[in-house]
């Protein structure tokens, strides 16, 4: 192992094992990062009593407050921490036509499959391929680099496993190039965060679509479940300049987690404004292909969530049946 491997690999072990150190001590947001509660909610609450903005163990200061949380979020000093230093903010993604992959992703998943390997990753990553004109040779590249990315936005407040950790500069490294050969393609960012919440929302609205639904019901039901979980629960935020807020005084270039609710999460980031039409041009499209084949999804075993992901809070695997409805979508519009 070189040099700066082992130098990476006891950074993240020792940032990790300060959150631990700190969760152990009793700190809620510290045990919220640390991720391996199931229902947060008990934490959430925890961080909620602890005061409307306090300074956590690990640094950063926390509200849960929804006053507070709106007054920092509207503050012209306080600014949305990048997922990628250095990089544009991330921009709207055109919505390609959706419908067929879904659909082709679907026939060529058969009866049992992973939900999210099989059926939301692909699709994410194939219509932004599509949208960013990848060559079709280079998708293989295309789709094995935005993989890695996959924990862009979690490592901003949680620190990651070594082999994952590794892999990410080379992987935007290669986003870069293969955007740079595409004319009025988006910066890596953008795509890494569409591909991650994209998906996220694709598995997480298949799943919960317990019946074929009308067409004029898809797009009320993607809504719910935005509501319900969003793409983000914390928002990471970095002042520019003195404040008070809340009784407390922030100083210049300190940190700020704002954990966020479900309805106005995904309006609270700038990133999911951007990319929500993309998102709900996702969900929508596996939602109408189940119902025009009269069928929904079923867990065959429990679903097992991303490690060290407590901010998308986001699925690893899902594995489901294909079952028949009693009736098609035909039926239930009559």
């Amino acid at each position: 192992m070189s040099t700066a491997l082992a130098e990476l690999g006891e950074r993240l072990q020792r940032e990790y094992g300060t959150l631990w150190l700190h969760r152990l001590k009793g700190d809620p947001y510290a045990a919220l990062l640390c991720d391996i509660d199931d229902d947060p909610g008990p934490l959430r609450a925890r961080v909620r009593d602890a005061g409307r903005l306090w300074r956590s163990g690990p640094g950063p200061w926390v509200t849960a407050d929804p006053a507070t949380a709106a007054a920092l979020l509207a503050h012209p000093a306080v600014a949305h921490v990048p997922a990628v230093p250095g990089e544009a903010g991330v921009t709207a993604v055109d919505v390609p036509d959706v419908g067929s992959l879904s659909t082709r992703l679907l026939d060529a998943a058969g009866p049992e499959f992973d939900l999210v390997a099989d059926l939301a990753e692909p699709l994410a990553t194939g219509a932004l391929a599509e949208a960013c004109a990848i060559p079709e040779p280079e998708r293989a590249r295309f789709a094995e680099a935005v993989a890695a990315c996959g924990t862009l936005q979690d490592a901003v407040v949680c620190p990651q496993r070594l082999d994952t950790a590794r892999r990410l500069a080379p992987a935007l490294d290669t986003l870069r190039s293969l955007l740079a050969a595409a004319p009025g393609a988006t910066g890596p960012a953008t795509v890494a965060i569409a591909a991650r919440t994209g998906a996220d929302l694709v598995a997480r609205t298949a799943l919960a679509a317990r019946s074929p639904l009308p067409e004029d019901e898809v797009g009320p039901a993607v809504e719910e479940i935005l509501r319900a979980e969003p793409p983000t629960w914390i928002a990471v935020l970095e002042t520019s300049a003195d404040l008070e807020l809340a009784g407390a005084r922030v100083a210049s270039g300190e940190r700020i987690a704002v954990l966020l609710d479900g309805g106005t999460a995904a309006e609270a980031v700038p990133a999911h404004r951007a990319l929500a039409p993309f998102h709900r041009a996702l969900a929508e499209a596996v939602l109408v292909a189940l119902g025009d084949k009269g069928a929904a999804l079923r867990p065959t075993a429990p679903a097992v969530r991303r490690p060290r992901a407590p901010l998308t809070r986001g699925p690893a695997r899902i594995p489901v049946r294909v079952t028949a409805a009693p009736t098609s979508r035909r039926g239930a519009e009559r």
